[in-house]
């Protein structure tokens, strides 16, 4: 019975394990790249802010994020200044990969996923989907150049 039991948690482990893992289309390598700095960029937003986070990872003048406010918010600067600047967010935001395409030179991608934002003062989460679109800097660091996110219809 001993046995059986932990040869059952293993096995959810490995499969909760790959759940997590997001699908990967195209260029495999790019696109596990994009994984991983899609998953970084999430961790960096949590470690400094929604904010600074979006400053320090989209493209430098393209960058262009949709969602939350009735227009797009195009450069760093105005993605920045859109998202709170350097003002304390009132929630933390969070999101996770769960497909990566991308292109077979390796230089552009696309990553889907989830995300949630939680209050910090409490109340109820909400969550979303988002869709980014990555492209390669001169340096050759991926960095998002398109955000698009919606939230999840009330119910």
């Amino acid at each position: 019975m001993r046995t059986l039991l932990i040869t059952t948690l293993l096995v959810t482990g490995i499969v909760t394990a790959r759940a997590e893992q997001p699908r990967l289309h195209g260029n495999l390598a790019a696109a596990k790249s994009i994984a991983k700095a899609d998953t970084d960029f999430a961790a960096l937003a949590k470690r400094i802010g929604t904010a600074k986070a979006f400053r320090d990872n989209m493209d430098d003048v393209d960058g262009v994020v949709y969602g939350g406010g009735s227009k797009p918010a195009i450069g760093r600067a105005a993605i920045y200044a859109e998202m709170g600047g350097d003002v304390p967010g009132k929630s933390v935001l969070a999101w996770h990969p769960r497909e990566v395409f991308a292109a077979a030179a390796g230089d552009m991608g696309v990553s889907r996923g989830r995300w949630t934002s939680t209050p910090k003062a409490g109340g109820a989460t909400i969550g979303g989907a988002y869709v980014t679109v990555w492209r390669k800097d001169a340096n050759r660091h991926w960095k998002d150049l398109i955000d698009i996110g919606n939230a999840d219809p009330k119910r």
